[in-house]
């Protein structure tokens, strides 16, 4: 069997749903089929379609798993494999001589999965979710950072944004943290930094993995 692999990024849509067995519950797979296409005196052509087995590992798995659905534009960065082998006697296909043919399976180990939105907008949602501390000791702290943000009206946070890019609830509104004069809401215990014209409350923590940057008087996290 021979193998040969290299680094790519391809476009396609997804030729079914993702899916997972409970014998490998970290892997997700699904089909992706990828058509190259071209313009020949201003008509638009396509080449032939090829199908690829593409492999997703780890926290990659679980959020393509419940994301992706067949038809989905989708582009994917990762590695590629190509290998051959002889299939077995029921499903092999046969030369002229009678010999058995060898078939070609291409396999996509994904790094990285997105929408193809030069076929369609889209829309994405940022969820609540536990955090981590970022270091051994760091839950007091946490929770006294998130004490004060709550009583700053910021809670937890949540929201969606679009794809133009357009402001979301994400921050309770002008009261944003201060982060103009050069001076950045303080995040897990170290120094912030941003910019633009926000006021409000001083001194603050705000939770280890979240930021907040000030965009038209309203605090966004990134």
């Amino acid at each position: 069997m021979a193998v040969q692999q290299m680094s790519v990024t391809m476009t396609g849509f997804a030729a079914s749903n993702p899916s997972r067995s409970d014998a490998v519950p970290n892997l997700t797979t699904f089909r992706m089929a990828s058509t190259p296409s071209w313009k020949d005196n201003g008509v638009w052509k396509d080449g032939g379609t090829l199908f690829i087995e593409v492999q997703c590992w780890g926290r990659l798995a679980d959020h393509v798993l419940p994301s992706v659905v067949k038809g989905a534009p989708l582009v994917i960065a990762g590695r590629m494999t190509s290998y051959t082998y002889v299939p077995g006697e029921e499903n092999c296909r046969r030369n002229r001589d009678g010999d058995p043919v060898p078939e070609t399976v291409w396999r996509l180990t994904a790094s990285n999965v997105g929408l193809d939105l030069s076929h369609s907008p889209s829309t994405w949602s940022l969820k609540d979710r536990p955090r981590k501390a970022d270091r051994e000791g760091d839950q007091d702290g946490q929770e006294r950072a998130r004490e004060a943000l709550e009583a700053a009206g910021y809670g937890s946070y949540g929201g969606s944004f679009t794809s133009d890019g357009a402001d979301t609830d994400l921050a309770p509104g002008a009261d944003s943290a201060e982060v103009g004069g050069g001076n950045g809401a303080e995040v897990g215990g170290g120094s912030g930094s941003g910019s633009g014209g926000g006021s409000g409350p001083e001194g603050q923590d705000a939770p280890g993995e979240q930021q907040y940057a000030a965009t038209g008087g309203e605090s966004t996290p990134f």
